[in-house]
């Protein structure tokens, strides 16, 4: 797209000469108008700061809205921290606005547009994708029962409400990635909000009518009282053994203790802290508290990729044609595999586990449907070198792995070398080659002490290096 063809969409809070008029910006000043030329438009500019609660309902909108939420949002003055966080910084002319929205269009144009109508998720990584360094960041809202939420999510999202649990969802999906630690706060371990009230209480009855006192210990007694009952007219006296204290250090000093109960006379240094939480009225101890960090989600390369294929999900569920089992019960098997060769040494089994490590990035290159071919024919060549006595599971979404009963580690080498091999034979319809990494597990050469499947598949995960 070139710079001339961009399609701006100005919102003008109010009259605003400062920026040159294009042929390619129309005016809009409702939300009404908005709407009906919101999906023609490749950009949009915010004019104006002024009302600040229309502004934000414009840039929800544009955001909430799959035809417009990842295209350019611009303003042009400072608005508040809510609104900023949904737009792409401040222009200060049409110029400026041009050359910042056709880096982000370019960009944008890359990702599936498919994908990008269908699913939220994938609305979410083309926004990022066309951003490559920004990051998800959290508002502030201290009147709120969670204290942060996340704008952006809220306004992609398919439930605005569920917006920062949908970003933790794609994080374990390995789409996003925690960015900058924000803050760090602490919640009511039963209700979950932020609004604790922290309270100094007497250690030995919980009373809250404790005040701090300067006590004074007499050194000829050895009575400890607080300073009032020390004083006397101009000078202090104790009142116990009557003696005349004139000198700190010699004849009294100053205890650690420096609080009172008033409700059960007790004498402290420090006073417990309880918290009590404004919502549900619980009272907890500080070590109860339910300690989050907030930050901020930045696109991973899985997620790079997903934005600009679709998915790499369905790619690689291609390779579950390979006689699948599901992990479970593919770490069944491999554990009653080793107790058969514990009883019977000379029936041996492998492991073999494969990542095909640039398919990422050769699927970036490629697009969706030659990804998919790729991956058909990789399957179909996996398929001919395994025997019909071999099974397979995928762990992660790129760990293929395959049991091989009766096979040493010299079997289990000669189809290592041919899996190699294989990147010589297919044709990737790209520069370069496939770039298979694999990991080998052979009884009894490779078997350890206190060997079971999951710390077989742990240590060969190791080795891919992937995980």
């Amino acid at each position: 797209m070139t710079e001339k063809d961009i399609k701006f969409i100005r919102f003008a809070l109010a009259e605003n000469p400062c920026l040159n008029r294009y042929e390619t910006v129309r005016d809009v000043h409702s939300i009404e108008e908005l709407t009906q030329v919101m999906e023609d438009a490749d950009a949009f500019i915010i004019d104006g700061s002024e009302p600040e609660e229309l502004a934000c309902q414009v840039s929800c909108t544009i955001r909430s809205n799959p035809s417009s939420c990842a295209k350019p949002l611009f303003t042009t003055s400072a608005l508040p921290e809510k609104i900023a966080l949904l737009c792409d910084g401040e222009i200060s002319s049409m110029e400026e606005a041009v050359k910042k929205a056709s880096q982000i269009l370019n960009r944008l144009n890359e990702a599936n547009q498919d994908a990008l109508k269908e699913s939220p998720d994938f609305r979410l990584m083309a926004y990022l994708y066309a951003r490559p360094s920004m990051q998800i960041k959290p508002l502030l809202e201290p009147f709120t029962p969670h204290a942060y939420r996340y704008p952006l999510a809220s306004c992609l999202s398919e439930d605005p409400a569920m917006g920062e649990e949908w970003l933790g969802f794609l994080k374990q999906k390995g789409l996003l990635e925690f960015g900058d630690l924000i803050d760090r706060i602490r919640l009511c371990p039963r209700c979950e909000t932020s609004h604790l009230n922290y309270i100094d209480i007497c250690p030995n009855c919980s009373s809250l009518d404790i005040v701090r006192k300067e006590f004074i210990h007499c050194f000829t007694c050895g009575r400890v009282g607080p300073v009032e009952d020390f004083l006397l007219e101009d000078h202090l006296r104790c009142p116990f053994c009557h003696t005349r204290l004139r000198h700190l250090g010699e004849d009294y000093d100053h205890p650690m203790e420096s609080h009172s109960c008033n409700d059960c006379g007790h004498r402290f240094i420090d006073p417990d802290v309880v918290v009590d939480c404004f919502n549900c009225r619980t009272r907890s101890d500080t070590d109860e508290l339910i300690i989050k960090n907030i930050y901020g989600f930045k696109i991973t390369n899985k997620g790079k990729t997903a934005a600009r294929v679709g998915t790499m999900e369905d790619v690689y569920s291609i390779f579950d044609s390979l006689n699948y089992m599901a992990p479970p019960y593919f770490s069944k098997l491999m554990n009653w595999l080793l107790d058969l060769h514990k009883r019977y040494p000379q029936d041996n089994f492998s492991v073999v586990g494969i990542y095909i490590s640039n398919l990422p990035d050769i699927a970036l290159k490629l697009g969706r449907e030659k990804t998919l071919r790729l991956a058909n024919e990789i399957a179909r060549r996996l398929r001919q070198l395994i025997r019909g006595t071999d099974v397979s599971m995928r762990t992660s979404i790129n760990n293929l792995w395959l049991l091989l009963p009766k096979t040493d580690k010299a079997g289990a080498n000669v189809l290592a070398e041919r899996i190699k091999n294989l990147s010589s034979l297919i044709d990737i319809d790209y520069e370069g080659t496939l770039e298979f990494k694999i990991a080998l597990f052979s009884t009894p050469d490779d078997l350890m002490d206190a060997d079971d499947a999951e710390r077989i598949l742990a240590r060969l995960s190791g080795e891919l290096g992937n995980e």
